[in-house]
């Protein structure tokens, strides 16, 4: 049977998209990290030898014409979700991310980030989650 073995989460206040936005700036490259997540996989836990980490992330935008963007989930530091998008109108949008990672034991810091690929900027508005669920033990593969 499968057990949580650890559980990370960050929530963001929500923004008003009337009031108060975050921007990305219009750089190729330019990015803002959105939330973080810790989780701990322990050895003293037998279901850690099985693991993996659930990670799920959502937020919403105004994206503008022509504009491009990726999305990246980030372990350490490193990439290890990627997804890229891009619309031809001005658009309001909610992104959910979902992606399973299969780490080492030990604790493992996540973050949810948007990196901008074009000249437009990017609004960002509320609310912004992002959680890791560590589960493991049989059945997990």
């Amino acid at each position: 049977m499968a057990t949580i073995i650890s559980y990370g989460s960050q929530a963001k206040i929500p923004l008003d998209p009337f009031t108060t936005v975050t921007t990305v700036a219009g750089i190729p490259g330019a990015g803002a990290g959105l939330a973080t997540a810790q989780v701990n996989i322990s050895p003293a836990n037998p279901a850690s030898f099985s693991s993996r980490v659930e990670l799920n992330g959502s937020f919403s935008l105004t994206a503008l014409a022509n504009s491009q963007f990726f999305v990246l989930i980030r372990r350490a530091g490193v990439d290890i979700y990627r997804s890229f998008f891009s619309f031809t109108a001005t658009t309001d949008i909610q992104l959910n991310v979902l992606w399973v990672d299969g780490p080492y034991i030990g604790v493992h810091n996540y973050e949810l980030v948007i990196q901008n690929d074009s000249n437009l900027p990017i609004n960002l508005f509320g609310p912004i989650s992002f959680t890791a669920t560590a589960i493991g033990g049989d059945g997990v593969i």
